[in-house]
């Protein structure tokens, strides 16, 4: 079966083939035959050792390598589990305080009226020692001061 190829297309085609031959044979004829390399037995040849003074070198080569030091045998690959990555949050439970019990009463705000390194003072007068937010009333109890309020838990 004969392709209907442009007449330069054809012409084009042959010159290249003739190219690729021409250029084949001369690089064949450039090329002295390859010698056949003489077979050394592996039995013949020194252990492969490191050199004294280069370590990146072998003091001779070619060498064969080292006979195995023990017999090898199988064993099984065990892979344990990773523990997770992120742990759960402890769930809280909270207990919800029957009517009338005195942690059901709301906690009043008092205002603050002045406040040195010591503590605060209410709008009343009482006295709140301690620093920062965190103070004590009178009583003992943990008051926290929360802007220009006191509040006494």
């Amino acid at each position: 079966m004969k392709l209907a190829l442009p007449r330069f297309t054809q012409l084009a085609l042959t010159v290249l083939m003739l190219c690729c031959v021409f250029a084949g044979g001369r690089a064949m004829a450039q090329q002295p035959p390859a010698a056949e390399p003489e077979a050394v037995p592996v039995q013949d040849l020194p252990v492969c050792r490191l050199d004294p003074h280069d370590s990146n070198k072998l003091a001779v080569e070619p060498c064969r390598p080292a006979p195995p030091v023990g017999t090898r045998r199988a064993v099984a690959q065990v892979i344990g589990r990773m523990p997770p990555t992120q742990m759960a949050p402890p769930v809280v439970h909270f207990q919800t305080m029957p009517p009338g019990s005195s942690a059901a009463v709301s906690r009043p705000l008092v205002p603050v009226g002045a406040c040195d390194v010591g503590g605060c003072r209410d709008s009343s007068g009482a006295r709140y020692n301690g620093a920062g937010n965190s103070t004590l009333d009178a009583n003992g109890r943990i008051c926290q001061r929360n802007g220009a309020f006191i509040q006494c838990f």
